[in-house]
């Protein structure tokens, strides 16, 4: 499960029905960081490793 903080951007797409991949984008858009390339980040870090990263998070990122 992701979360991102809700913008105004996002709610006026919600409000006018937008598709999930629109309700995405402008996430994406207003900075919102996919849980797999945030697990990146922690892999490079060594905190943790690209199995573990690979195995929790969605393939669609």
């Amino acid at each position: 499960m992701e979360i991102c903080m809700m913008t105004e951007k996002l709610q006026e797409k919600i409000n006018l029905r937008a598709t999930a991949m629109e309700l995405k984008a402008q996430a994406l858009s207003d900075g919102m960081i996919p849980m797999r390339h945030y697990g990146f980040r922690k892999a490079s870090e060594g905190i943790t490793t690209l199995e573990e990263v690979m195995t929790v998070t969605a393939a669609s990122e």
